[in-house]
């Protein structure tokens, strides 16, 4: 079972991933290599937990085996949509895998038998059983462990997460899985766990484009009596992305000639037009990832790197529309929760 832990919080540096990677290629990694050897990794527990605290006191990590490497060092952001652009920085700066270590910042499923969790006897995983209930956008997942009608509430939901993180991967959980229910009693239509690596994986198939990226869906509806056309990327999760944290929202007014209020078809056109500008002038900063048209505005919802200078190159992109006026609004939304409400 990989080591875990939350470090305690350090003291502020200027560049505090660029200090730990420093750490980590002049002495860190073969220190940690070596006290893992020799099974010995609890012994370097602290130094490592200092030099990640610094980064930020509330990333988690763990050390385990490697898919490619003989190590993997994970830091994660453990669900805290907050962290996760910190914890994909981190691994952005991280040096090239090599034959001792390979880095992610993502929780991957894997051989875990038992969790060790605050001193607590050791909880079986295989023991567990699941219910699934898959509806539109999500699988909602109900857990039962022998071990929770022993357990504290709070105890049994932490362990919840922990077996779902360790049998799909903190990707698919956090994509994939909506409702999450923590079950004292046993449930009648109980799965052994082991059975929901593959159905996630199914279901997460079933709603991906071939070849890989994530497919887009039509919305409509109304909004104070107005119709109100949306397309939005399916589905609308910060992991995917998680450098992303920061909406920009790009407003353009358009003459109205319909009596719904939306753009002709040759206004469509030189909407659809202005847009390829604006997303090619972002380069690889920002992605766009759903749009709104209702009632002469078309408002274009972007999300961007924040520690790029995006927000002001999609402001200066602006100009050229020559139809009515555009505005674009740029605000801190690591969860994006500004198109939550295109995400059903």
């Amino acid at each position: 079972m990989p080591i875990f832990k939350r470090r305690k919080r350090g003291t502020g540096e200027a560049d505090p991933i660029g200090a730990f990677w420093s750490w980590w290629t002049g002495s860190g990694a073969a220190l940690v290599a070596g006290a893992t050897a020799r099974q010995q990794a609890a012994g370097t527990s602290a130094v490592l937990a200092e030099h990640l605290g610094r980064i930020h006191p509330d990333l988690e990590w763990e050390l385990g085996p490697g898919l490619h490497a003989e190590n993997v060092l994970i830091v994660t952001a453990a669900g805290d949509p907050g962290l996760r652009a910190t914890a994909r920085r981190w691994l952005r700066a991280a040096p090239p895998a090599d034959q001792t270590w390979e880095y992610a910042d993502l929780r991957r499923p894997g051989p875990a038998f038992a969790i060790r969790f605050d001193g607590l006897p050791p909880i079986a995983i295989d023991e567990a059983v699941v219910t699934t209930d898959p509806d539109a956008g999500a699988i909602h997942v109900g857990v039962h462990h022998p071990a929770f009608a022993s357990l504290p509430v709070d105890t049994q939901r932490r362990v919840t997460f922990l077996m779902l993180d360790l049998v799909l991967g903190e990707e698919l959980v956090e994509t994939w899985v909506g409702a999450i229910d923590t079950l004292t009693d046993a449930p009648l239509d109980g799965t052994p766990i082991s059975s929901l690596l593959p159905s996630v994986a199914a279901f997460a198939g079933e709603h991906t484009l071939a070849d890989g990226s994530p497919a887009w869906k039509m919305l409509e509806g109304t909004r104070d009596g107005r119709r109100v056309i949306a397309t939005a990327e399916y589905p609308l999760r910060s992991i995917r992305r998680p450098q992303l944290d920061t909406h920009a929202a790009v407003s353009i007014v358009y003459p109205v000639q319909r009596e719904d209020g939306l753009p002709e078809a040759e206004m469509l056109d030189e909407l659809r037009q202005f847009e390829d500008h604006l997303t090619d002038r972002l380069g690889g900063s920002g992605s766009l990832l759903a749009h709104e048209t209702s009632s002469g505005i078309r408002t274009l919802h972007y999300y961007v790197d924040g520690t790029t200078p995006a927000g002001g190159q999609l402001r200066a992109a602006t100009t050229g529309w020559p139809h009515g006026k555009v505005t674009v609004a740029v605000t801190p939304d690591p969860a994006w929760t500004n198109v939550s409400h295109l995400s059903g």
